[in-house]
């Protein structure tokens, strides 16, 4: 059985609308918050949107996901706030806006956890009155220009240098396309190469991956604005907050990974179960880096072992 999620928005405080999609009872005791990472959107977390209310009762928790400001179907982020602080912002106006008062299980994938990460570097009186318990998907707490994004190991040097500044002019390229196809109607831009669907399944998958699950990253990469691609992959790039990870260390934390990230490579889970000893660390053999489609059964359950772990 497939649950329908309804929609909403929410508007930020600088007037960005974020799209926003709930699952589950309203008033649930507990709400499970799921956040996306670069380039993708709330459908890379369909299979747990559906799939949370059947397993733990749809009276039992209620979902919500969001799209990123400059992703998926909210708003355009403005010049000048592609940045991760910027993120952990907006996830407050989600939490002031839709959430409601009762405990929350929050869920980040990749640039989503380094949201979180940033939450708690700012606010910190979040955690444990308001944020109960977390899980950290194929994400990272910094060191993100060593070999990261599937960049060869003799790159290293330059890329923590080149690397940013050539997503930045790509993604100043794909948006002047983006306005000149715009009067005619073509919002699809060709991206680099290495973004044609060989080398994302490549990249981004592990093994076996369902084609329809790459079909949903593409549309989502063709979606998202040239300053969008570029600044949050700058922004990612220089994301290191391994120290606010001590703000968890109250709230039961779950940190998952597949072992063929390309993206983000396994030693950035063992890195953040090293500062956080109390998290709990599984590793996903053949995985890449979008575990939540990839593995959708064992992080839907891992989830909702969360949601009973601090239901009132």
């Amino acid at each position: 059985m497939t649950i329908q999620a309804e929609r909403a928005e929410v508007t930020t405080p600088d007037g960005v609308r974020l799209y926003v999609e709930t699952t589950g009872s309203a008033d649930a005791p507990v709400t499970v918050l799921l956040a996306h990472g670069w380039t993708c959107s709330t459908r890379s977390w369909h299979h747990q949107l559906s799939g949370l209310p059947q397993v733990v009762g749809e009276s039992a928790v209620r979902v919500v996901a969001y799209d990123h400001r400059g992703h998926g179907r909210s708003d355009a982020a403005p010049v000048g706030t592609t940045r991760i602080p910027q993120l952990a912002e907006d996830l407050v106006a989600v939490l002031d806006n839709v959430v409601g008062d009762g405990p929350v299980v929050y869920a980040g994938h990749s640039m989503g956890g380094m949201t979180l990460m940033a939450l708690a570097d700012e606010r910190p009186d979040l955690f444990g009155s308001r944020i109960a318990a977390a899980a950290l998907v194929s994400t990272s707490s910094g060191q993100i220009s060593s070999r990261a994004f599937g960049l060869p190991a003799r790159f290293d040097g330059a890329a923590a240098v080149v690397a940013p500044r050539a997503m930045n002019l790509a993604g100043l390229r794909m948006e002047r396309r983006e306005l000149r196809r715009a009067t005619q109607n073509a919002v699809r831009v060709e991206r680099a190469a290495w973004l044609r669907r060989p080398a994302v399944r490549q990249l981004v998958f592990g093994k076996k991956v369902d084609p329809a699950e790459v079909d949903i990253l593409m549309a989502d990469l063709a979606a998202t604005p040239g300053r969008s691609f570029s600044g949050f992959f700058e922004a990612i790039s220089r994301h290191d907050l391994g120290h606010a990870l001590r703000v968890l260390d109250g709230i039961p934390v779950e940190i998952m990974h597949g072992t063929r990230d390309r993206l983000l490579p396994p030693r950035h889970g063992n890195r953040m179960a090293q500062l956080l000893p109390s998290a709990r660390l599984w590793m996903y053999p053949g995985a890449g880096h979008m575990l939540m489609q990839e593995r959708p059964r064992d992080v839907t359950h891992r989830l909702a072992s969360l949601v009973r772990k601090v239901t009132p």
